[in-house]
């Protein structure tokens, strides 16, 4: 039986513009507009079709970088079931999906992206929007569990601790964790994240 084939959409130019500049931030390499268009395979006007400039790209694809799979992460942490032993396991599992080889790559490149943030203005309003649209999603994904008895303020708070720990434990982790440092550091992070929603219920 031959298997038909799908076609699969290709990426907007935009869309291509922001991949091939994030992989050459991801990668260390500095952004020339020429080789972006290149591996984009769009001519350089069309940049200027939907980017002020060079460093309005770039500063796009640091908010892009920074965000992440954090933005998956709040989708599942915003359909966990709101039983307590159910909830448990949840976000058990998650931590070990967040805090996953897989993931080192990312963390550093967020971290990347915030000390741009410090050198260019319009990285760090980029930058920010995008710390505020996290923050404020796992927010209101907090606010949702039932029987959960917290304001806004300090609904945010635990948002910005749990996102803090999430894009800091790379950086301040040994070069190369083993699987044993990161199940305790994710073990840690849920546990964390668990008992507080768990007392927010008393």
């Amino acid at each position: 039986m031959v298997e038909e084939s799908v076609d699969v959409p290709r990426p907007s130019g935009r869309e291509r513009l922001l991949l091939a500049t994030e992989a050459c931030l991801n990668a260390g390499v500095e952004v020339r507009v020429a080789d972006i268009c290149n591996s984009a395979d769009v001519s350089a006007a069309l940049i200027y079709k939907y980017f002020v400039d060079r460093d309005d790209l770039i500063a796009e694809a640091y908010a892009r970088i920074f965000k992440g799979l954090v933005a998956s992460d709040l989708l599942a942490i915003t359909h966990f079931p709101t039983d307590l032993e159910e909830l448990r396991i949840a976000i058990r599992d998650q931590a070990d999906q967040i805090f996953s080889a897989e993931r080192d790559v990312l963390h550093w490149a967020r971290l990347e992206a915030l000390a741009h943030a410090r050198m260019n203005p319009g990285i760090t309003s980029r930058i920010e929007a995008s710390r505020h649209e996290l923050v404020s999603g796992l927010a209101d994904g907090v606010m949702k569990f039932d029987g959960v008895k917290m304001d806004r303020a300090e609904a945010e708070t635990l948002a910005v601790i749990a996102l803090g720990i999430i894009l800091g434990a790379t950086a301040m982790s040994p070069e190369k964790m083993d699987d044993d440092q990161r199940s305790k550091i994710a073990d840690m992070w849920a546990t964390m994240v668990y008992s507080t929603l768990k007392n927010a219920q008393s």
